[in-house]
Parts: C-alpha cells; structure tokens; sequence
C-alpha cells in the first residue's frame, strides 16, 4: 500500500501551481458519466505520472474513493467547481458519504493545498467497512461511481421537474385569477360574482396618484374622460370585491361620495395585471394636499366642512329609495388624505376599503349583510392619528357594534373639520393661518405611536388646540368649539350625530348668522369681543336649540341642538 506520501514523490516540479492557482491530480474511472475537466486546465505529465489539473474556478482539490470487500479504488480527482467547507484542510480527510451498494461506501475529500488529492492521509476510522488498500489509478470499471452520478442527475432532474411543476401551477393560478369569475365572497352581499371582469382596452394609466397597502391608486382615462383607477394586485382580491360590493349597493349615488364607473381587470403592464376598481378622479387630489397649497375664506370652509358632514351622515344612513335598501355604513378609515377636493371646492368621500355595512331595524327578511368576524375585525381602523379613543382603548361597544362604529366616525370628522378651519384666515385677526398641520401633529408630530396617541386622547383626554379667536367670528361665540367639542367628546355617547353636525354647520353658513372680524378691533379677540368696538352686529336669528338629548346618538331621531333652550329667540351676539 502507498503511504501518506506515495504519490507526491512520484509528481514533477514543473507542474507546481502558481502562486493564485490551485493544482490537484486529475483522475476519472473509465466507468465514470461525465466529466470534471472543465473545471480546469489539464497539464502534461509522463506516462508513467498521474494527470495534474489546474483549477480554474477554486482552490481546492478533491477525491472520491470506494471501498469494498477491503479494497479502496479511487474512482475521481480533480478541481471543485467553487470553495467550499473543509477545502481549508491541508490534507485529505476522507468521510464516509454513500453507499452505493451492500457492503460498498464512498469516501469523499476536500482539501486545498497543491496535489493534496494524491492520497489520503489516514485509513476509516475503526468500524468502516473495509481496510483501505494502495491507491492510484485502476483500470476495473467504477460502477459505483456512475451510480452515484446517475442519482445526482435523477436528483437535479426530479428538482428541475418540481421547478417546473411550481411555475405551471403560479401561472395558472395567475390565468385563473385573471380569466375566472372572480370568486363570490358570499350570498349574504346579495351579489351575484360569476359575472367575469372584463379588461378595457381603451382604459389608459398614466401616474400613480397614491399607494397604500392594499392598492395603488393611478390616473388615467377611460374613453377620453380622466378617471381614478384603483389597482389591486391579485393577492388582494378579497379586498377588492369588499369595496366593490359596496360601491355597487343600490343608492350610494351621492354628491359627496367619490362616484365608482366600473370594475375590470388590467394593469399598467403584463406584470402588473389585477382587479380594478375604475373611479370619479378629482384633479384637485386630497383634503391633505389641498390644505397644504391653500387657504381658505370662511364660506369655502364651510363649504368643505358642510359637504364632508352631508358625505358622511348618507353613509350612516339607513334608506329606502325607489324600492331599494341601502344600510347604513361606517367608514372607519376617514382622514385628510381619503377624502377628495371637488371643482367646486366641496368634498367627496373616497376609499371605501375598510368601509362596513351595519345592521340597522329597517332591512327587509332577505338581507343579510356579512357580519364581521369577531370583535377584532369589528375594532379594525384605518389611520391611527384619527382613531377614536374607545379605539385606541379597545373598549368599543360590542353591544350595539353598528352605532358604536357610527361614533367613531363623528371623532374622526371633528379632526377633520378643525384641519379645514385651522386654515381659514378669516378666523384669524390677522388673516394669517399657520401653515396646515395635521391632527395632533403640533403635540405629537407627523407619525405618532398607537402609546402616544393612546396617552393623549385617552389617559389626558387632549384635544387639537382651538384659538381663542374662533370664538368671535360668528353670532353664536361658542358656535365652533362646541360643534367640536361635542364630535369628539371622550364619552361616545355624547358626540353628536353626522345629521346633528351637518344641521349645525349649515346654520354657520347662513349668511346673517356669521361675520367676519370687526375692522375696528385691532386688538383681536379674546374670550369674547371686547365692548368697546365700535362696530356692532346687528341682531340675527339663532337656530332652534331644543333638548340637548335631541342631538345626540342616545336619541334616534330629532332636531339638532347643543344647549337645552326650548325656542328661538332674538338675541344679540
């Protein structure tokens, strides 16, 4: 038997490595499929020499032997493809790595110093099948080495096969999605989903408008008309068909609800192909980006303030018109960025996703809206800043689950409104609004915590902070603050209805019942205007105030009201 050294006596200095380049012996069995001389450059050695090959891709060496009936037979030297663990070995440490056939195991090395693939440098250890033998090239087939190659290839075969399975499946799954009726969620929405989505070929994107977690929202133009295209990758089609099951309900038409065209499927390109809901698109974008560019007097503020209430109290609404039910539905996601700025300066509530219909006492026997699915999914919100604190508590009522989501609503609208009235400059003496700052900003910056939020509006029950001149713009001092106040109070309960809110606002934007600052007040406003100002408001009409019960959601129906005063009377600002 060879030692330790055997072979390395017998190699010539000429085929010593350079310095970057590994050389190991090369040998391969005439059994042996395939080949590892690609994996480096074969050198000329004498007849009686074994081959040496220069390696190309790594610096390390390798042998495979077999061992049977207490004979070792090397079956392949050479070069690896690529460094590997124990190529830092300088000699080579055979191990145990198959076994071939009964009585028959398969020994490989790494190792990475120059030709230490000659030989190995110790016998199995004590247990190993045989004794190994002298090693070197032999010429008896290496049978057991094409069978290990023949199950490396039906290995890499039967990977490439469930490769291709894999592909076959997402591909078809991605036809299916696109070609099938889109699932139906179930009966109870009352729509029939078998109905395939057809693709629009005249129906063109042309920027993204928003992106949120669910969609990407572009525009474009459907046959010559600018629209809003809200695109939903196809992992998302639950949340597509929830929002289109409320766009399609029967009479949700209305002025400030952001009008739905169509549905279809398509994209901006092959790769990008999903459900869509195809929307009314306003060129003047968002209440957010809006407030941001602009200021606006006091009847554009109102404006915008009244037709955000008129939205809002339609949603909550539980109607019956020509025939058809509509329930009432609650937002839960509103915020400066969800509702959209009409030409004319009013609003239009958009981004329906989170939206939830609500059982109400009108419904006929057949309809069965889907109910949520616990109270986790009942207490789901959208943008945190604007949560309400039973929200931010999880102490919402699951009780009476559709009139508590109702209330949220209202909090989050009183943030709202004090955005839109934080940039009226005819509320300030100096008609010089700060510039807008979002809800809670001032006190917490532009992305608050669910702890920070919590810790305001819930443990210290702060509000947005309202200057004290808002209370000398109109013939009701307290008109504004205590619409907020009483949209945004703490206990639920007391808030007032969008009804209630959408009374109240259009009673401030009665021409006779609001002025601007008096010119000859230089001094402003504080708590009350000051006696002594020269000009004086004539006497107006003040709205009806019966019962404070009137107003709110423990009462179902009734006229607005926020102080218990049982008529209308002539009064003096």
């Amino acid at each position: 038997m060879l030692g330790s050294l055997g072979l390395w006596a017998l190699l010539p200095t000429a085929v010593e490595a350079p310095p970057n380049r590994r050389t190991c012996v090369f040998f391969e069995a005439p059994g042996v499929q395939g080949s590892t001389k690609t994996l480096g450059e074969l050198l000329d050695t004498g007849p009686e020499l074994p081959r040496a090959i220069r390696c190309l891709y790594s610096r390390c060496c390798f042998g495979i032997w077999n061992l049977t009936q207490d004979r070792a037979q090397v079956e392949m030297q050479g070069c690896r493809d690529s460094d590997e663990p124990g190529c830092e070995s300088l000699h080579c440490d055979p191990s145990p790595r198959a076994h071939p056939s009964p009585g028959s195991t398969l020994f490989t090395c790494s190792c990475g110093t120059d030709f230490c693939n000659a030989n190995y440098s110790h016998l199995p250890p004590p247990g190993s099948p045989g004794t190994p033998g002298s090693q070197g090239p032999q010429a008896a087939p290496g049978e057991s080495i094409w069978m290990a190659l023949v199950l490396l290839g039906l290995f890499l075969l039967l990977l490439l096969l469930l490769g291709s399975i894999i592909l076959a499946l997402l591909q078809r799954k991605n036809y299916r999605v696109r070609s099938e009726p889109v699932p139906k969620p179930g009966p109870d929405l009352g729509r029939d989903w078998s109905v395939e989505l057809q693709e629009l070929p005249e129906l063109c994107f042309s920027q993204v408008i928003r992106e949120g977690g669910h969609a990407v929202v572009w525009a474009g133009q459907l046959q010559g008309k600018l629209v809003a295209i809200k695109a939903f990758p196809p992992r998302s089609v639950a949340q597509f068909q929830a929002e289109r099951a409320l766009y399609e309900l029967p009479g949700l038409q209305h002025d400030h609800i952001v009008r739905f065209i169509t549905a279809s499927w398509g994209g901006p390109g092959p790769m990008l192909s999903g459900p869509l809901l195809v929307l009314e698109l306003h060129p003047k974008g968002s209440l957010y980006h809006y407030l941001t560019q602009h200021t606006s007097d006091w009847g554009s503020s109102l404006r915008m303030a009244l037709s955000l209430a008129q939205g809002l109290a339609f949603l909550h609404e539980e109607r019956w018109q020509n025939g058809q039910y509509k329930p009432g539905i609650a937002h839960r996601d509103l915020s400066s960025q969800n509702v959209l700025i009409r030409e004319d300066g009013s609003c239009a509530i958009g981004d329906l996703g989170l939206a939830l219909m609500l059982p109400g006492l009108t419904q006929p026997p057949a309809w069965n809206p889907t109910q949520p699915q616990g109270p986790a999914a009942i207490m789901e919100a959208g943008t945190q800043r604007y949560m309400a604190p039973e929200l931010l508590d999880k102490t919402l009522d699951l009780q009476d689950w559709g009139m508590a989501l109702r209330r949220a609503d209202i909090y989050s609208l009183a943030l709202l409104l004090w955005e839109i009235l934080s940039r009226c400059p005819d509320l300030r003496p100096d008609s010089s609004p700060p510039p807008f700052q979002l809800a809670y900003e001032a006190e917490l910056g532009n992305t608050p915590t669910s702890d920070e939020l919590w810790a305001l509006a819930v443990q210290e029950r702060r509000r947005p902070y309202i200057p004290s001149t808002w209370r000398c713009f109109a013939t009701d001092p307290d008109g504004l603050r205590e619409l907020l106040e009483d949209c945004w109070d703490a206990d639920p309960e007391a808030r007032l209805t969008a009804e209630c809110v959408q009374q109240r606002l259009a009673a401030l934007a009665h021409p006779q019942e609001s002025h601007p600052f008096p010119e000859s007040c230089p001094c402003g406003c504080t708590p009350l205007c000051p006696e002594d100002c020269t000009s004086t408001p004539a006497p107006t009409i003040l709205p009806c105030r019966p019962q404070r019960s009137a107003c709110h959601f423990s009462v179902q129906q009734g006229p607005c009201s926020r102080n218990p005063q049982p008529a209308c009377t002539l009064s003096p600002m």
